[in-house]
């Protein structure tokens, strides 16, 4: 499995890389949601949303209501303010990764909504992103085979498709 990650790992830095800077950058690779559920896992947390590691409410009407928190790692935090919120008018860049964890009333992590930018993605949907929604344990909720067919409308309106700043982190 660490095998596994590593290869994948490589692959999605390389893809976000300039194409000069790299000879596999027009791969197209199929992310996996065990590989996400993994990134979601193991990944450095390097910024939270609202710079807090505590949990907030979600949105009762969104598709993400529970108690959340929202994390980036570093190469989405380049597009957070001070304030820990995504800027005005900002453009992740490939490798970018956020993932919002939805707790129940009682602290029990219930889903993972991941999304992570990768213009080589076979299964990216709106805004070259790949979208799942894992449960707790892994298993599949909505897939990332899906293309983001379930959760680009919503996010259409948002900040390069992130909804964090207006309807619910």
């Amino acid at each position: 499995m660490k095998n596994l990650l590593f290869g994948f790992l490589f692959l999605l830095v390389a893809a976000g890389c300039k194409e000069s800077d790299s000879p596999t950058a027009n791969t197209i690779i199929t992310v996996t949601d065990a590989q996400l559920y993994q990134l979601a896992r193991t990944t450095s947390k390097a910024a939270f949303f609202n710079n807090s590691t505590d949990t907030v409410p979600g949105n009762s009407g969104a598709a993400h209501a529970g108690k959340i928190i929202v994390w980036y790692n570093a190469k989405a935090k380049e597009q957070l303010d001070t304030l820990g919120r995504v800027k005005t008018l900002a453009t992740f860049s490939d490798s970018s990764l956020i993932v919002k964890e939805i707790f129940n009333d009682n602290g029990v992590r219930q889903f993972y909504a991941i999304m992570l930018k990768l213009s080589a993605a076979s299964n990216k949907g709106a805004g070259n992103w790949v979208w799942a929604e894992l449960k707790g344990n892994g298993d599949v909720f909505i897939s990332a085979s899906e293309n983001g067919q379930k959760c680009g409308a919503c996010h259409t309106p948002g900040i390069d498709y992130t909804r964090t700043n207006d309807s619910h982190p």
